[in-house]
């Protein structure tokens, strides 16, 4: 196994342990509501993304703070959350985590400044969320990083 082969596995073996707890989380929180009479108790952000590893926690805590109208690059994304090489990694934690913790993965495109999904994969869904918020898409359907992108390097 090369390093690169070495590194894909650990990763992918960090990301399944915190899918596992971010599972066995919900399944508390779920089961502590039963056992208060179905009351259910309130989790903080920062208690919701304890069980994370730091970079997944990083990186979701960074999509987290994209604003509304502007757009981050998977690179920035990574970049700011403490692994400039991570562009791949931020992509499985959208695509696996999304959901759960109701991230704004709309707001992460391509370096170029594109929807890298197809329209069956929901890159539809996704310009028409950007343009509710306002973003337009220019030629080829890039949007203008130096006008909506948010981070260090942009123009916010």
């Amino acid at each position: 196994m090369n390093d690169k082969e070495r590194l894909r596995a650990e990763f992918d073996a960090e990301l399944l342990k915190d899918l596992a707890a971010a599972e066995a989380a919900t399944d508390d929180a779920k089961a502590d509501g039963s056992a208060n009479g179905g009351e259910t108790r309130e989790i903080s952000p920062e208690d919701e993304l304890a069980d994370l590893a730091p970079f997944t926690r990083a990186v979701v805590k960074t999509i987290r703070s994209i604003p509304p109208g502007r757009v981050m690059s998977y690179g920035q994304v990574a970049a700011a959350s403490g692994s400039p090489r991570g562009a791949r990694q931020v992509a499985r934690i959208l695509h696996s985590l999304s959901r759960k913790y109701g991230l704004p993965w709309h707001r992460v495109v391509n370096i170029r400044g594109e929807i890298a999904l197809d329209e069956n994969g929901g890159g539809g869904e996704q310009q028409a969320r950007l343009e509710a918020e306002g973003v337009e898409f220019g030629l080829g359907g890039r949007i203008d990083l130096k006008r909506y992108g948010h981070g260090a390097d942009a123009s916010e």
